[in-house]
């Protein structure tokens, strides 16, 4: 062979090459010419050719050096520039598509199929849970087929757990997408105010918002009321997330009020008057008389 060890020998080299031959008393000889071409074109054969037509048979061994000025890769089997590495190329997904509890997305370059371990990231689009029960949600790349996204509990998730325009991370665990991050944020509702005990001249809402990560759901209630009976109760009928849904119990983990105005009393009760983790219409009560404001946390947990 006239490659060995990285280096390349011709075929008479061992007789120091055709000088040497002629100091030996060797004629030039056909079968001698022949060797030494054959050698050649056994040596050229084994190089690569920068166009590529003479591709590689075995692992390429680079010797420390780095490969440089590489075109980026477009296929899953081209090499990558370390800039779509952290640039993120190959996880990201985009904003998604479909509906609001089916959704698609596509990877560039496209999957052939899924496999545990694989990270996405992406921008939620339509990814609301439209109902206030846990929903399953399912996520479609690239057309392999719906996975179910879940909590890391593999539970499946409520309103308020994804926000529009939020980035979502999941990692396929060989049957399920599972999330990694907290996509979630504030999402504003319009609570009902009723008023079941005593009399409320007026009450107005300066803020009501609901967000909910994994089995968590987070209450703020800011709103300013006036009441005319001593008693008087105020009473959220219409809680964002369904906080009492068929197969799932919410106890109230922490509630917090801080009250501006006189009087400043004010507790939480429920709706049955009785037992205060009974958790779906959410009560204040004994506000008494005159202008109140009120600004209340509520954090609930599934039990």
């Amino acid at each position: 062979m006239p490659w060995s060890g990285g280096s390349y020998t011709k075929g008479n080299n061992a007789t120091g090459g055709w000088t040497g031959d002629a100091s030996l008393g060797i004629g030039i000889e056909a079968g001698r010419h022949d060797t030494q071409d054959n050698d050649f074109a056994t040596g050229i054969n084994q190089c690569l050719n920068k166009d590529g037509s003479n591709p590689a048979t075995g692992p390429l061994n680079a010797g420390g050096f780095k490969v440089t000025n590489v075109a980026a890769g477009t296929a899953r089997t081209d090499a990558s520039q370390v800039a779509q590495i952290q640039d993120g190329d190959f996880v990201w997904l985009g904003t998604t598509a479909g509906t609001a509890t089916a959704q698609t997305a596509s990877a560039a370059p496209a999957l052939t199929a899924y496999k545990a371990g694989q990270k996405f990231r992406a921008i939620i689009g339509s990814f609301n849970s439209t109902g206030s029960a846990a929903t399953a949600h399912t996520l479609n790349v690239n057309g392999l087929g719906a996975k179910n996204v879940t909590n890391q509990d593999n539970t499946d998730i409520t309103s308020g757990s994804f926000v529009a325009g939020a980035i979502i991370e999941v990692v396929y665990d060989g049957t399920r997408f599972k999330i990694t991050n907290d996509p979630g944020g504030w999402q504003n509702w319009t609570p009902t105010l009723n008023a079941p005990v005593g009399s409320i001249a007026s009450t107005t809402i300066l803020m009501a918002r609901y967000r909910k990560i994994g089995q968590v759901v987070t209450l703020q209630v800011h709103f300013t009321t006036t009441a005319t009976g001593v008693g008087a109760q105020i009473e959220i009928t219409n809680p964002p997330v369904n906080l009492a849904n068929t197969g799932t119990a919410y106890t109230i983990q922490y509630a917090h009020m801080v009250v501006a105005g006189t009087p400043s009393v004010g507790y939480l009760y429920n709706n049955s008057g009785t037992n205060i983790a009974v958790a779906k219409d959410i009560a204040f009560t004994n506000i008494g008389t005159g202008s109140v404001q009120s600004r209340w946390t509520f954090i609930y947990e599934s039990v």
